[in-house]
């Protein structure tokens, strides 16, 4: 009975989310799905809001407990704004650095183990120059396959000889430095490297020297070992078919061993569930619960990336220069050209045209308003034909797939698909290039093809991101056990 409480509440958080999106979608025209409106909120502020107001409507529970100390750890609160979810885990981050300074036994306890893994691993993966590969862990890298000299699971095992065979400690060790390769956090306990240091250890065997003279930091760096996949288990990896995809898709004329594997994200998502787990929460639905969050993610990366671009797509799709043109003359050049022509005219030194749609593409883009030089117009032109195709990709984007803003609640950017051609038709133009136009809003069949190939890279980026955290969530499911109601492995850790 409890189990099947437990995938209703999930049943119901999700059909509240997916309700409001869905709705709100319909609602709106295609090309103002993603609205770039000014507004007081953004992506990770409106998730935050929605998944406590979700999270304190549960009766006391298990799940509720699980969920409430996935919030504590990421506190998405600690983030400014969205373009933080980019650069650091700051929620996360932020957990790690207060334990290691209240808790000397789980500092002892990590810097003894990043000592052993700094010690006894590669710190690098390119250690000759003119080895065709990326010195990072790369996708083609995993532990006991092509690297016979570190076993399947020896981070994991090892980290498990420090926690004392906890597997909930063994897998927080590893979040500490797992959860992304850089900017981890300022970890320092003055108590604990005094102790060590009687023991032999000092401040370089402990600390790795910042290159950009930030504060040393126990971790090791991105370029290491740890994170190879595999490292946790057998399967604690993507699938060999996303593999290839990523490659064709993202990386063509590229090996596996070029492409770095991002396997902080299986880490990251290993220690979140199994805090998930470890506070009630069922291992079905941890699961479930960091796949959820690793679309978000995505989601809010994407929004990021497109939220400008798509805005000024359909600025200029509405541009009454650009409606008027003939049926023939296609979007982008009749964008090219009317740019170029306000800028020989110096149109938009003219106030009145402040807030015209061309002009805000010239200064996008970097370019001046005064283009009566021909080298300046020339500038210009390679600004926006670079500029152009991100445009397009992202305007589509935003009109065909869920995202955008409801009741002042900013939705983020998503892999479900609502509007425009079938995920085959789509395949057809852009992998086995057959000369359609299926984008419509008046593109030229190339535009359309080269639109649909980023779309495909951005899909990409989500099965990628969620695939990882699916791996690393179903991991910790495997051998991460409930503690009781007011305990913690982290709080255990001089046990």
């Amino acid at each position: 009975m409890k189990t099947l409480k437990s995938r209703l509440t999930l049943k119901h958080i999700a059909k509240l989310l997916c309700g409001a999106s869905f709705l709100w979608a319909f609602s709106a025209p295609a090309q103002d799905v993603l609205n770039v409106g000014p507004t007081d909120s953004n992506n990770i502020s409106s998730a935050d809001r929605i998944a406590r107001t979700l999270i304190e409507t549960l009766p006391d529970s298990g799940t509720k407990n699980g969920l409430l100390r996935y919030y504590q750890i990421l506190n998405p609160q600690a983030y400014t704004s969205d373009n933080d979810v980019a650069i650091n885990n700051t929620g996360v981050a932020h957990f790690f650095e207060y334990h290691f300074k209240n808790n000397a036994c789980f500092a002892e306890k990590a810097l003894r183990f990043y000592h052993d893994v700094r010690s006894t691993t590669k710190i690098s993966q390119k250690t000759n120059p003119e080895e065709k590969r990326n010195s990072r862990p790369s996708l083609g890298d995993k532990s006991g396959n092509t690297r016979k000299d570190l076993p399947e699971g020896w981070l994991y095992n090892k980290a498990l000889k420090y926690a004392n065979g906890n597997p909930n400690l063994a897998l927080t060790l590893i979040g500490m430095c797992g959860h992304d390769d850089t900017k981890q956090g300022n970890f320092a306990n003055s108590q604990v490297e005094s102790k060590l240091a009687n023991a032999g250890f000092n401040h370089e065997a402990l600390f790795l020297a910042s290159e950009d003279g930030a504060q040393d930091s126990p971790c090791p760096p991105l370029t290491s070992d740890f994170f190879i996949s595999g490292s946790l288990g057998r399967k604690d990896d993507i699938e060999d078919a996303l593999k290839k995809r990523i490659l064709k898709v993202q990386y063509p004329g590229k090996t596996s061993l070029q492409i770095a594997s991002k396997n902080y994200h299986v880490l990251g998502a290993a220690f979140m569930t199994c805090q998930m787990i470890e506070a009630g929460l069922s291992p079905f639905l941890a699961v479930r619960v960091e796949s959820l969050a690793a679309s978000l993610y995505r989601g809010i990366r994407l929004c990021q990336n497109i939220e400008v671009p798509a805005s000024l797509f359909w600025k200029l799709q509405r541009h009454p220069e650009i409606r008027k043109r003939p049926a023939s003359y296609r979007f982008e050049d009749a964008v090219m050209a009317k740019a170029l022509e306000y800028g020989r005219n110096k149109t938009c030194l003219s106030q009145k045209y402040k807030d015209d749609a061309l002009c805000e593409l010239l200064q996008t883009v970097g370019a001046p308003f005064d283009l009566s030089i021909q080298r300046l117009e020339d500038r210009a032109k390679g600004l926006i034909e670079k500029y152009m195709d991100n445009m397009i990709a992202s305007g589509l984007y935003a009109a065909w797939h869920v995202s955008g803003e409801i009741a002042g609640i900013s939705l983020p950017c998503s892999r479900s698909q609502l509007f425009g051609p079938h995920p085959f038709m789509k395949w057809l133009v852009s992998q086995a290039e057959v000369p359609l136009n299926i984008c419509g809003s008046g593109l030229s069949v190339e535009s359309c093809r080269k639109a649909l190939g980023t779309i495909s890279s951005w899909e990409i980026d989500f099965d990628w991101t969620v695939s990882q955290h699916m791996a690393g969530a179903k991991f910790a499911a495997s051998v991460c056990k409930p503690y009781p109601q007011g305990r913690s492995s982290m709080n255990e850790s001089c046990n």
